[in-house]
């Protein structure tokens, strides 16, 4: 009776093995590990502040994104982090004649974590996309975070 009951046992875990490979009639394939979205970022110090250029690729698409915080946690018994106006500058191509995007505007920053804005679409499967991010205020400028991704499908 026990040897029976490990037999048919034993007989239904290799059946269940085999409706979870095969699958239910129909079913969709496993996605192609391309069209997984995969994000990058890149940071810098720019005008006092911690920005980074995060890079989000989906397949044959691309997807910029700049982010402005705080370089740093204030230092204990002082002011609270004064507003200030920042012109920020968010650029992306796919080749000399690809554009993908420019975002340019003004964003009020005091002290919270602001998400700028999103450039980018749908790339040739094989170049290279290309983002700048750019922060200044009054007087300030620095050199922009920048970033090349191949774009493999």
């Amino acid at each position: 009776m026990i040897h029976r009951m490990l037999t048919t046992a034993a007989a239904l875990g290799t059946l269940g093995t085999a409706l979870i490979v095969a699958g239910p009639a129909g079913a969709a394939t496993a996605s192609d590990p391309s069209d997984t979205p995969t994000t990058t970022c890149t940071y810098r110090l720019q005008v006092g502040l911690a920005t980074k250029l995060c890079t989000t690729v989906s397949g044959g698409t691309v997807q910029f994104t700049g982010h402005i915080g705080l370089a740093g946690p204030p230092s204990p018994g002082s002011p609270f982090p004064q507003q200030q106006q920042l012109s920020v500058v968010l650029t992306a191509d796919a080749g000399a004649d690809a554009a993908l995007g420019t975002l340019q505007r003004t964003v009020t920053f005091q002290s919270q974590p602001v998400e700028v804005g999103a450039v980018g679409g749908a790339v040739a499967c094989g170049s290279t996309a290309h983002a700048s991010f750019s922060v200044s205020s009054f007087g300030r400028y620095t050199t922009p975070i920048t970033t090349d991704v191949p774009v493999t499908c």
